[in-house]
């Protein structure tokens, strides 16, 4: 398979792309009819059609079969002398560079990105027999989008992001605050803050995530006789950093993109409510009897919706860090700061409303929750910052 692949990658840039879909669906219908190897037979089908008709670039087409059919020939000779996840992302590393320096399509920022995102996948759908599928999928759209993007970085501060994500990562995984797919989406978005914001907004997210460990682990033991504790002893996964992230990583992209005031405010206010609600949680469960936030009457201990003042006073501590530090840091002026610890408040208690009115009801999980207090808090902060540059328009 990675010869065929290779050969595919050394042909396809010299045939016109409608030929070249054309061959390769027709010999995905075979491959899916022989071998039954049916999922990974769709995925370079529809590759194939996406490539043919100009909608993704040659590498988002090659690349993600050459990182993962390389990545698997490396890990199954390195077997036993190397860890499989190692192994992987040096032939990873290896597929996509090579293919992108063939292509003439060489970006470094876009093909390291591609290769985290595959090991992201890889790591979340262990045993999945669409895990083929997924990663080749998401590993093309995600070259695509960044190639559309063109954005201009600076090639010593992309190295510098990989090393410090990749050894924050590290330790963390050691220290046992989160999973290997946590350790993924933290290197993924640490990449993408450092490269498109900078340092500083690197080191409030991080902050977010050290603050949200260690009071995961505040009175632990009291929160597993509630039966309220987080997940796998206190780690957390890919779908919190996604919940809770995502709004702000989105928000630092944009910054970068357009240079305006208004995403810094996008991302205080997620990372302010993410980390506010983190602690409201982790504190306020040990702070006594819990009241509904729609009816003021009192719940058991971890019931969504459930508040205590000892939570809101955490919640609004965690807003004050976070903003405090990004005052600090010169990430956004004070008043942008200010809006954030109230964005923080805002998106927190939102969490509780969504909590108790959607949650409860079995329609969307706690990552949905948080996903949604999110992106509340960050386009509460926006609001209110375009409010308060009107306002202040009008009077000078």
């Amino acid at each position: 398979m990675p010869l065929v692949v290779t050969l595919l990658m050394l042909v396809a840039p010299l045939i016109h792309p409608y030929i070249v879909g054309a061959v390769v669906i027709l010999l995905s219908v075979i491959l899916y009819t022989i071998h039954k190897t049916h999922y990974l037979a769709i995925s370079v089908a529809v590759l194939a059609l996406l490539y043919g008709i100009g909608f993704i670039p040659v590498t988002a087409f090659i690349g993600p079969m050459m990182m993962m059919v390389w990545g698997e020939f490396i890990a199954r000779i390195l077997n036993n002398h190397v860890p499989d996840t190692l192994a992987f992302a040096a032939g990873s590393v290896a597929g996509i560079a090579v293919t992108m320096m063939y292509c003439q399509q060489l970006d470094w920022l876009v093909g390291i990105i591609a290769v985290v995102v595959l090991l992201m996948l890889r790591s979340i759908l262990t045993n999945r027999e669409d895990a083929s599928m997924i990663g080749l999928l998401g590993s093309a759209m995600t070259i695509t989008l960044f190639y559309d993007l063109d954005f201009t970085y600076d090639t010593t501060m992309l190295a510098l992001a990989v090393a410090v994500c990749a050894g924050f990562a590290y330790f963390a995984y050691r220290a046992k605050t989160v999973d290997a797919s946590g350790v993924f989406a933290a290197v993924l978005f640490g990449i993408i803050l450092i490269t498109f914001a900078g340092v500083p907004w690197f080191l409030i997210v991080i902050s977010f995530f050290i603050l949200g460990s260690f009071f995961t682990k505040y009175r632990y033991a009291e929160k597993v006789f509630l039966g309220v504790e987080q997940g796998k002893s206190g780690r957390r996964g890919y779908m919190n950093a996604f919940a809770n992230a995502l709004v702000g990583v989105a928000g630092a992209i944009l910054f970068g993109i357009t240079g305006n005031e208004v995403f810094i405010a996008l991302f205080l206010g997620c990372i302010a409510t993410a980390t506010a609600d983190t602690l409201a949680s982790e504190i306020g469960v040990t702070g006594g009897t819990p009241y509904m936030i729609t009816t003021l009457k009192p719940v058991p201990a971890g019931t969504n919706g459930g508040v205590t003042v000892l939570g809101e006073l955490a919640c609004l501590l965690g807003a004050v860090i976070i903003c405090g530090l990004a005052f600090l840091l010169e990430v956004a002026p004070w008043y942008i700061c200010v809006i954030g610890v109230i964005a923080g408040f805002v998106g927190t208690n939102v969490d509780s409303l969504i909590g108790a009115l959607i949650e409860n009801k079995g329609v969307i999980g706690n990552s949905g929750t948080n996903l949604l207090a999110t992106l509340s808090g960050g386009l509460f902060a926006m609001a209110a910052y375009w409010v308060a540059v009107t306002v202040s328009a009008s009077f000078f």
